[in-house]
């Protein structure tokens, strides 16, 4: 009996949506991990700020999980994404 091949775009998709999780997992983790000035501080960055620290993110990211290729970059931008929402320094009136 043949296999049915599987559309190549369904799968794709799919693994897109589990790397997504994956990184999303890993971000949970970092930001339970991280005091909250260090949260705080990455927040308030500007981006190009943020992308001076990738090389060392990097490093931490790769000795705790071993990520592959761009998912260190993903895993980094999501995080202070996360973080401009969550911890960002406001001015109340």
């Amino acid at each position: 009996m043949a296999k049915a091949s599987r559309d190549p775009y369904l799968e794709s998709c799919e693994m897109k949506k589990h790397l997504q999780d994956t990184i999303s997992q890993i971000v949970d983790e970092i930001i339970s991990e991280l005091p909250l000035r260090e949260r705080t501080s990455l927040a308030n960055m500007k981006r190009e700020d943020v992308k001076v620290l990738q090389s060392v993110f990097d490093l931490y990211v790769r000795n705790k999980i071993d990520p592959e290729g761009e998912e260190c970059t993903d895993i980094m931008d999501e995080l202070w994404k996360r973080l401009q929402k969550t911890h960002r320094l406001r001015v109340v009136k």
